[in-house]
């Protein structure tokens, strides 16, 4: 029984030592081998694209790209640049030199038009 167990932790020991010589620990790892660098292939054929004053604007989702493509340029204009380009209202209405409340107003309708559009769609 006894040389049972000295086989037992003879062997667990041999594993363990393979083991170590093969296993990094995090701590141990650069910036790099933790994080390899990697590609996300992106296909513009796949994209809607729209070109607001001096931005391009890449819209994935086809339902989506073509709804928009569907209201009146002012509503997309506004639409992408608040949402896509992360603009406030302030900053699109002094692009456009208007009111901060005409361009919420605006934006407002485009999304209700795209909320009908994108409805109607699902439902064919």
């Amino acid at each position: 029984m006894m040389l049972t167990i000295k086989g037992t932790l003879k062997q667990k020991r041999k594993q363990l030592s393979k083991r170590s010589r093969h296993e990094i620990l995090f701590c141990e790892m650069n910036e790099i081998e933790m994080n390899p660098p990697t590609t996300i292939d992106e296909h513009f054929f796949d994209m809607t694209i729209f070109q607001v004053l001096n931005f391009t604007v890449y819209v994935s989702d086809e339902k989506i790209g073509t709804a928009l493509c569907k209201l009146s340029a002012r509503q997309r204009e506004f639409i992408l640049l608040y949402y896509f380009q992360d603009m406030n209202d302030k900053e699109i209405a002094k692009l456009y030199h208007l009111s901060r409340s005409a361009i919420s107003y605006t934006r407002n309708k485009g999304l209700e038009k795209l909320k009908n559009l994108l409805n109607e769609e699902s439902y064919k």
